[in-house]
């Protein structure tokens, strides 16, 4: 009888289908929609949250739907939904169009904070605090350690050492001694380090004659290097003395002169070597060039984009944080060029004025539509690359 019971309590839940929007990332009249008074007679044209809300509401009961509402709360889109959030769980547009929720949608609102929000949204909703200390990074570095099953039992063991030995010990000198140039939080940087370490050792096997304990420490080697770009970069020059402390005390790995940050690992050595080794003066061409188009690399030219190609080519989204005139733009420019033929890059400058709309313009002229949802990118391209320059300099709003 209590088996019968269990089995149809566990049936009442329903399998769930999200629609994530962020209501700060467009207008207001985008979100909920707009009279558009260039046409006679005028005519509605319906907004993103509103066109989604209804589809959900009109789509089949089999389903529990959520609309995940991530992004910042201010006083101008979150009253509108006070009376979705009440008893009458209505949403009504400017038409007079109205919305009624049924009983399988769900609103859910993630946000930072509630500075902006007022007592009527606040007493409307149910408050989950989720604190990013209780959390921690533990939880997304035991799944990704247990990602790696198929590299064999050992592995996985040499890899939940490494971490044992590293990771909190590094965190815990970075959260109390150093200063960051842009806040982070420690599961962010724990993903870019986790993202970092497989595109660095993507194509890295153990070789016919190596031993395999060679073979850990040197994935030992590129763990701890991509625990110092993926923990340690948001550091300030200052800052890197205490990571660089830390990690020679936990393994006298690196040779003796200037900080951990100053060495790179030798493929062919397996060892860590200065990244003065990749300068090359032999293939600079100044020969047909204007004074400003001459490009000197540097150490940290070298390093920057040595970083930036290796996560590119992984696939994964980069972001270059820095003051103006530190040469982003001219280091993801020349890594553009060098992309093959079958990779479609553009660039998108945003400004003061750039705007949601503008931006998806720009962005979908660069594809082909291929079904109501698919597009590719044109002429045939396999991939394609989008490089924003001057991400912060749109409104907040």
């Amino acid at each position: 009888m209590e088996e019968k019971e269990r089995e149809k309590h566990q049936f009442q839940y329903l399998p769930v289908k999200m629609e994530s929007i962020n209501p700060k990332s467009i207008t207001l009249d985008e979100l909920y929609g707009q009279w558009d008074d260039t046409q006679s007679p005028p005519q509605w044209q319906d907004g993103v949250l509103s066109q989604v809300l209804k589809s959900m509401c009109q789509s089949s009961r089999e389903y529990a739907r959520w609309m995940v509402l991530d992004g910042p709360v201010d006083t101008l889109w979150i009253e509108t939904m006070n009376s979705v959030l009440d008893d009458n769980k209505l949403l009504t547009l400017a038409n007079s169009d109205r919305i009624a929720l049924s009983p399988n949608v769900r609103l859910l609102f993630e946000v930072e904070d509630l500075d902006e929000a007022s007592p009527a949204t606040v007493s409307r909703a149910g408050m989950v605090f989720m604190d990013i200390e209780e959390l921690g990074w533990k939880p997304i570095m035991a799944m990704w350690v247990a990602s790696k099953t198929d590299k064999g039992e050992d592995f996985v063991a040499n890899l939940e050492e490494i971490v044992q030995k590293y990771v909190a010990k590094v965190l815990n000198v970075k959260r109390l001694q150093c200063k960051e140039l842009v806040k982070t939080s420690e599961s962010a940087c724990i993903n870019h380090m986790c993202r970092l370490f497989d595109a660095l050792t993507e194509n890295i096997k153990q070789g016919e004659e190596e031993d395999r304990n060679s073979y850990l420490y040197y994935i030992e080697k590129w763990f701890v290097f991509s625990l110092i770009w993926g923990v340690g970069s948001t550091v300030d020059e200052k800052s890197r003395r205490d990571i660089d402390n830390i990690l020679r005390d936990i393994e006298p790995m690196f040779p003796h002169a200037n900080t951990v940050f100053e060495y790179q690992i030798n493929t062919e050595k397996k060892d860590f070597e200065t990244w003065d080794a990749k300068l090359s003066t032999s293939n600079l061409k100044f020969q047909g060039k204007e004074f400003h188009e001459i490009y000197v690399p540097t150490v940290d030219t070298i390093r920057n984009r040595f970083l930036t190609q290796t996560l590119m080519d992984y696939g994964s989204q980069i972001l270059l944080v820095g003051l103006s005139g530190v040469g982003k733009t001219v280091l993801v420019e020349g890594l553009l060029m060098t992309l093959d033929a079958l990779t479609l890059n553009f660039t998108i400058n945003f400004s003061a004025g750039t705007n949601a709309g503008s931006t998806q313009e720009i962005i979908e002229a660069q594809y082909d539509r291929r079904a109501k949802n698919k597009f590719v990118p044109k002429n045939s391209k396999k991939k394609a690359v989008c490089f924003i320059d001057d991400l912060n300099m749109p409104r907040k709003e």
